[in-house]
């Protein structure tokens, strides 16, 4: 039994890859925040003397990860704007159809 429409199978595919969109940004964004903390802490806890070399390198690494992750972010919420437009246009059209038959 289906719970109020809201099953997979009855979604349109394109409602369905925008649920996974807004799903996978979710992720991203909390990744990031875990990436960007991490990158904070680091920065804060360790002496200047300890941040040299592979250590260094690796702080600027998560750092840099951070802000590829938050770019990511922001592309998908662009992605599911999109898919929004056109889940609207989609049924805009769908009631014009029936409004004719």
């Amino acid at each position: 039994m289906m719970p109020n429409g809201t099953d997979r199978i009855s979604k349109h595919p394109i409602q369905q890859a925008r649920e996974k969109t807004r799903v996978a940004r979710q992720e991203l964004e909390l990744a990031g925040a875990e990436l960007q903390l991490t990158t904070t802490i680091l920065e804060r806890a360790l002496p200047p003397q300890h941040k040299v070399g592979d250590v260094r390198k690796a702080i600027d690494q998560n750092g840099a990860a951070a802000a590829n992750v938050a770019e990511a972010s922001e592309e998908l919420a662009e992605v599911e704007a999109l898919l929004a437009q056109e889940i609207e246009e989609r049924q805009r059209l769908e009631r014009e159809i029936a409004q004719r038959g």
